[in-house]
């Protein structure tokens, strides 16, 4: 009997040890990181894929993303994915008709425009992650029917830098995203610099935007080059703008008859093909920005985005708009 267990002990060692050696020969290459699952490796070619995973915090709660995702869609956050070197595989086409940035979407597919993507098209691109601004709990569930979903809310960043960084830390890309801020940083200083060469620090700028019965005025986090004219150039308002139209109520329907009320010593006038060149009634024609000279037009389709790469061309455009007009006045 003790001989019989001596060599069943000994059977069992030895299958422990073939067991121990097969796993250490199976996993060589393969690593764990913390947060994430572990590699897979491809029998057919020996190299590893990109099957690791990682948690992502978002506002909506933890979702686990492709630690190295490669097939993204999202819809309106094509600038934020471009200014740190990721190409999306689909967006909304809208976003794809974005000026500031159209010599890089060669590429990404359209997935329908605003409030009417098409799920068809994005489950078509095969995606790995999606990145979605909607507050919709049915499209968002849909999205995740398809693949991962992170799901950042507009409004969720409240500025350039902000931004970048934010989407630099979802794309484990914040190297880039620093790089890109350094080089916008510079570009914004330059702008400031040459509007600060021309215009007095007391004078007070505007946005409106004119309808057919009204205008529209408007703040610094709500496109029509908002954010470019009070927070990248840093010019100011009126007083009455900074406290009607720079808290959570961004903008507002203004009468004809009090737009006076709202427009400063110059005013950043949104138009459409329809009333280019505006001349307006007797009660426009009497601003004092009317008359010295100092609204600037602004084509609606190419002031109404607001991402990061937006905003930054839209600075430096203003930028020269205010310098070439002050010069103009100036003969």
């Amino acid at each position: 009997m003790y001989a019989f267990r001596n060599r069943f002990s000994g059977l069992l060692l030895m299958l422990a040890m073939l067991m121990i050696l097969a796993a250490c020969g199976s996993g060589a290459g393969t690593e764990v990181t913390p947060g994430t699952s572990e590699a897979s490796k491809d029998s057919s070619s020996g190299s590893a894929t990109s099957d690791a995973k990682r948690i992502y915090k978002s506002l909506s709660g933890d979702v686990e993303i492709p630690a190295e995702p490669k097939r993204i869609v999202t819809d309106m956050y094509v600038s934020d994915l471009l200014a740190i070197g990721v190409k999306p595989v689909g967006a909304i086409q809208y976003y794809l008709e974005n000026p500031f940035y159209s010599d890089q979407v060669a590429g990404i597919e359209s997935i329908g425009d605003r409030n009417a993507v098409s799920m068809e098209k994005v489950a078509a691109l095969n995606p790995d992650m999606i990145i979605t601004y909607s507050n919709q709990a049915q499209e968002i569930e849909n999205y995740q029917k398809i693949a991962p979903t992170v799901v950042i809310p507009y409004g969720t960043f409240t500025n350039v830098p902000d931004e970048i960084r934010g989407f630099g830390e979802l794309m484990n890309k914040s190297e880039e995203a620093e790089a890109w801020l350094k080089t916008y940083d510079e570009r914004i200083q330059a702008a400031r610099t040459k509007v600060k060469a021309v215009i007095r620090p007391e004078e007070t700028f505007s946005i409106l935007e004119v309808s057919d019965k009204s205008y529209y005025g408007y703040g610094d986090n709500f496109g029509r080059g908002g954010q470019a004219v009070y927070r990248a150039l840093e010019l100011a308002p009126l007083e009455r703008t900074r406290k009607e139209l720079m808290g959570d109520t961004q903008w507002k329907e203004i009468s004809r008859e009090i737009v006076g009320d709202y427009a400063g010593d110059h005013v950043f006038l949104t138009v459409s093909v329809n009333n280019k060149n505006y001349k307006g009634d007797s009660v426009w024609k009497s601003l004092p920005a009317v008359k010295n000279n100092q609204v600037y037009e602004l084509q609606e389709d190419r002031y109404w985005y607001f991402d990061p790469i937006a905003i930054q061309g839209q600075a430096e455009e203003l930028a020269d708009m205010i310098v070439k007009r002050a010069e103009q006045n100036r003969k």
